[in-house]
């Protein structure tokens, strides 16, 4: 969201810093105001998450229209999209002030989006305009089940900084004009609504393809929509002349010559977007609840209607029996969504799903001490605490004390035999002749044992069994954006002649890639380690045992990667070793792939030991 700015008007609600709304929501500084609302940023005491707090102007809202707004937002709190904005619940501030909690994004408006690329000669590309309004086709497509958004707009449409889009104002825009007019918008937005909904008749998915025209007019020419019309093959050579077509079907005066659906338009978009995937993007399966509203009294003397997304859940059934592992495993690998972060050496590894996280517990990566956060609710909390693995750790931790007594009662037999042949030994020592045979013997046995362990070992990472490894994700950065022909940055930024992390990472984005899960997707810590691992082998011939033979002494060797969601390795900064270890290691990264994924770019800590 945008830095605080100073109110151009007086504060309709009387909200300061540290106000609390809702019971829960504390205010922490105003961040912006349009025709509708005045914006504040809060703070959600139960959970410590970031929230947006947006109060509605009260002209806006009369009593006529007052239940029809908060069962808007009711609807919209039903929605649950990775290209929708969260609504959390409608209240009322001390001063009778409708206000709306919802989701913060951490991102800019997609028309400021477009401005600035504009500005700085670096348009966004075909590939990408597909990607935007591919997300849009599909939190619209899915929105439909319950109603259209009725007045989609360049202006609530949000990119967070990872390249996903988000829709806000689902239902709540079409109450605002019913009971406002065109005052509830600001004069640019005016030429974004469908015709029939400025008449005041009832938005269909229809008056959505006309938003969604306008949108795509703004991605295409830069220019806004109620500006003088100009086809955008003419502004832009890359744009084939179809595309007029489809987008002077989007915005057809009569709803019955424009496109039946959203969907309708992104098919219709995608043969002509040659960069473009060829996949549409997945069906998202719905998020978790971020916050149960209706487990919060609010006090006495604040009126609010808050509503709870989850049912009661009924009182718990008696404990069930010990269940074996698999049993556990089994059932926690159904939920699929990876919500799951671990702090461990003071970097957060994740995020991950409740069966990679078992797998990482298994494989002895993660412990039941390690501080584990849910992203769903911001809460965190020692990993053994969560009930959803408790069982799991306390088996866990069982099975392998039993084994680690079966293997301690083992070695104590084991030494027992030794101890028995030792006494054999130095009985034997006492003949000279023999003591330096035995010792002769044992030397050059010893000196066989040390070159068979080293071609043993060389054996291993020629195999690739040897994964020393370990991953873990590294947070993003804000995007300081180069102009287009700016000159690079200089050779010494660099680690054996590719980009350095840092630098890779400050490069501009694009919009997150919707066939990948768009702008949010990336790969876990145990898919990067897996991806590097295989890759030992060849970092082991060509650069360790160089640097090794040459006396040096890498020891623990950290590289920072800029991961591409191509797969592809963007840039890469190597700590430990020598200047010509981190050259090396450096060509040799340049080439490894990893899969693709849907954010426009990720970044990653990958580790070995040299012994």
């Amino acid at each position: 969201m945008p830095e605080g700015i100073a109110s151009t008007r007086p504060e309709p609600s009387g909200l300061h810093p540290g106000a609390v709304v809702g019971g829960r929501f504390e205010v922490i500084d105003q961040i912006d105001e349009d025709p509708q609302a005045v914006v504040w940023s809060a703070k959600d005491q139960q959970t410590n998450r970031a929230i947006l707090v947006r109060v509605i102007r009260p002209e806006l809202v009369s009593s006529e229209a007052a239940p029809e707004f908060r069962e808007a937002c009711r609807t919209a709190a039903t929605l649950s999209h990775r290209n929708i904005a969260r609504v959390f619940g409608v209240g009322r501030t001390p001063r009778g002030e409708h206000f709306i909690a919802g989701e913060w994004i951490d991102g800019t408006r997609l028309s400021d989006f477009i401005q600035e690329r504009d500005r700085e000669g670096d348009p966004i590309s075909l590939r990408g305009i597909y990607n935007v309004v591919a997300h849009l086709c599909g939190a619209l497509s899915y929105a439909h089940e319950k109603g259209p958004h009725g007045t989609l707009r360049p202006s609530i449409v949000w990119v967070t900084r990872g390249g996903r889009v988000k829709v806000h104002d689902f239902g709540v825009g079409q109450v605002l004009l019913g009971s406002a007019g065109s005052d509830a918008f600001k004069s640019a937005d005016h030429a974004c609504l469908a015709p029939e909904v400025k008449r005041g008749e009832p938005a269909t998915p229809q008056s959505d393809v006309f938003g969604i025209g306008a949108i795509l007019y703004e991605l295409l020419t830069t220019r806004s929509p109620g500006s003088d019309f100009v086809a955008p093959s003419h502004v832009r050579d890359d744009i084939p002349p179809e595309m007029d077509g489809i987008l002077f079907q989007c915005l057809a005066p009569d709803p019955e010559d424009r496109f039946d659906s959203p969907e309708s338009v992104r098919n219709a978009l995608l043969p002509f977007v040659t960069e473009a995937n060829s996949l549409p993007p997945p069906v998202d399966p719905g998020g978790g609840v971020d916050i149960d509203l209706g487990s919060v009294l609010p006090p006495a003397d604040l009126e609010i209607a808050m509503f709870s997304l989850v049912p009661q859940a009924p009182l718990a059934p008696p404990p069930p029996p010990k269940r074996g592992l698999m049993s556990m495993i089994n059932q926690l690998s159904a939920d699929t969504k990876q919500r799951w972060m671990v702090a461990q050496d003071k970097m957060d590894h994740g995020p991950f799903n409740a069966r990679e996280l078992i797998e990482r517990l298994n494989i002895g990566g993660f412990s039941g001490d390690d501080q584990t956060f849910n992203t769903d609710t911001g809460e965190r909390k020692p990993l053994r605490e969560w009930p959803e693995f408790r069982e799991f750790i306390l088996q866990r931790e069982h099975q392998d004390t039993t084994v680690a007594e079966q293997a301690a009662r083992m070695n104590a037999h084991r030494a027992e035999k030794r101890s028995s042949a030792m006494k054999w030994l130095i009985a034997a020592s006492l003949i000279g002749l023999v003591v330096i045979s035995v010792g002769g013997f044992l030397l050059s046995r010893s000196s066989d044992i040390r070159e068979a362990a080293s071609t043993e070992l060389d054996d291993l990472f020629k195999l690739g069994k040897i994964t020393t490894g370990e991953a873990g994700l590294l947070p993003d950065r804000p995007v300081k954006r180069r102009k287009r022909g700016s000159s690079a940055a200089p050779a010494a930024k660099r680690s054996g002649g590719v980009f350095s992390y840092d630098e890779a990472m400050s490069q501009a984005i694009e919009i997150g890639d919707a066939s990948q899960g768009g702008g949010e997707g990336r790969l876990t810590g145990g898919q990067v380690a897996s991806v590097m691992n295989r890759n030992l082998n060849r970092f082991y011939g060509k650069c360790v045992v160089p640097e090794v033979k040459s006396g040096g002494k890498p020891g623990n060797v950290k590289v920072d990667l800029a991961i591409a969601g191509n797969g592809s390795v963007m840039g890469t900064t190597v700590h430990g070793g020598s200047a010509g270890f981190q050259g090396c290691m450096g060509q040799q990264i340049k080439s490894v792939r990893f899969p693709t994924f849907g954010a426009p770019r990720m970044g990653a800590r990958y580790s070995f030991t040299v012994n």
